[in-house]
């Protein structure tokens, strides 16, 4: 239990320290909309990584980053369907449509390099 809660509080501190970091690279950049790109997602991410390989090693960690990377391919066919559907339709069918597609390249990316 304690384990856990020093895990957690570490993936806080290291999180909010790589968003701080990413932050100023982000400010450092133009045009601004890169601040928002380097905000969250990939310090996060990172700190959880870090983590994994800590508690729990490299495999693990391994798996966990394929996983990211499958997410991330889903999430690049959200964007690139959220956008024109936002435009002829309401927002929650744009979503929706934008979410679905988004867990099928996901799920279907797992499958195809898992198994």
């Amino acid at each position: 239990m304690l384990h856990d809660v020093a895990l957690l509080a570490a993936k806080g501190v290291m999180g909010g320290l790589l968003v701080s970091a990413f932050a100023v690279v982000g400010h450092v950049l133009r045009p601004k909309w890169f601040a928002g790109l380097f905000g969250a997602a990939p310090s996060v991410a990172l700190a959880s990584l870090f983590l994994t390989v800590v508690d729990k090693g490299n495999h693990v960690a391994g798996i966990a980053g394929a996983g990211m990377c499958f997410g991330v391919a889903g999430f690049v066919v959200f964007s690139a369907c959220a956008r024109p559907l936002l435009g002829r339709y309401h927002a929650v069918v744009a979503t929706s449509v934008s979410c679905l597609a988004w867990v099928l390249v996901a799920v279907g990316a797992y499958i195809l390099v898992v198994g």
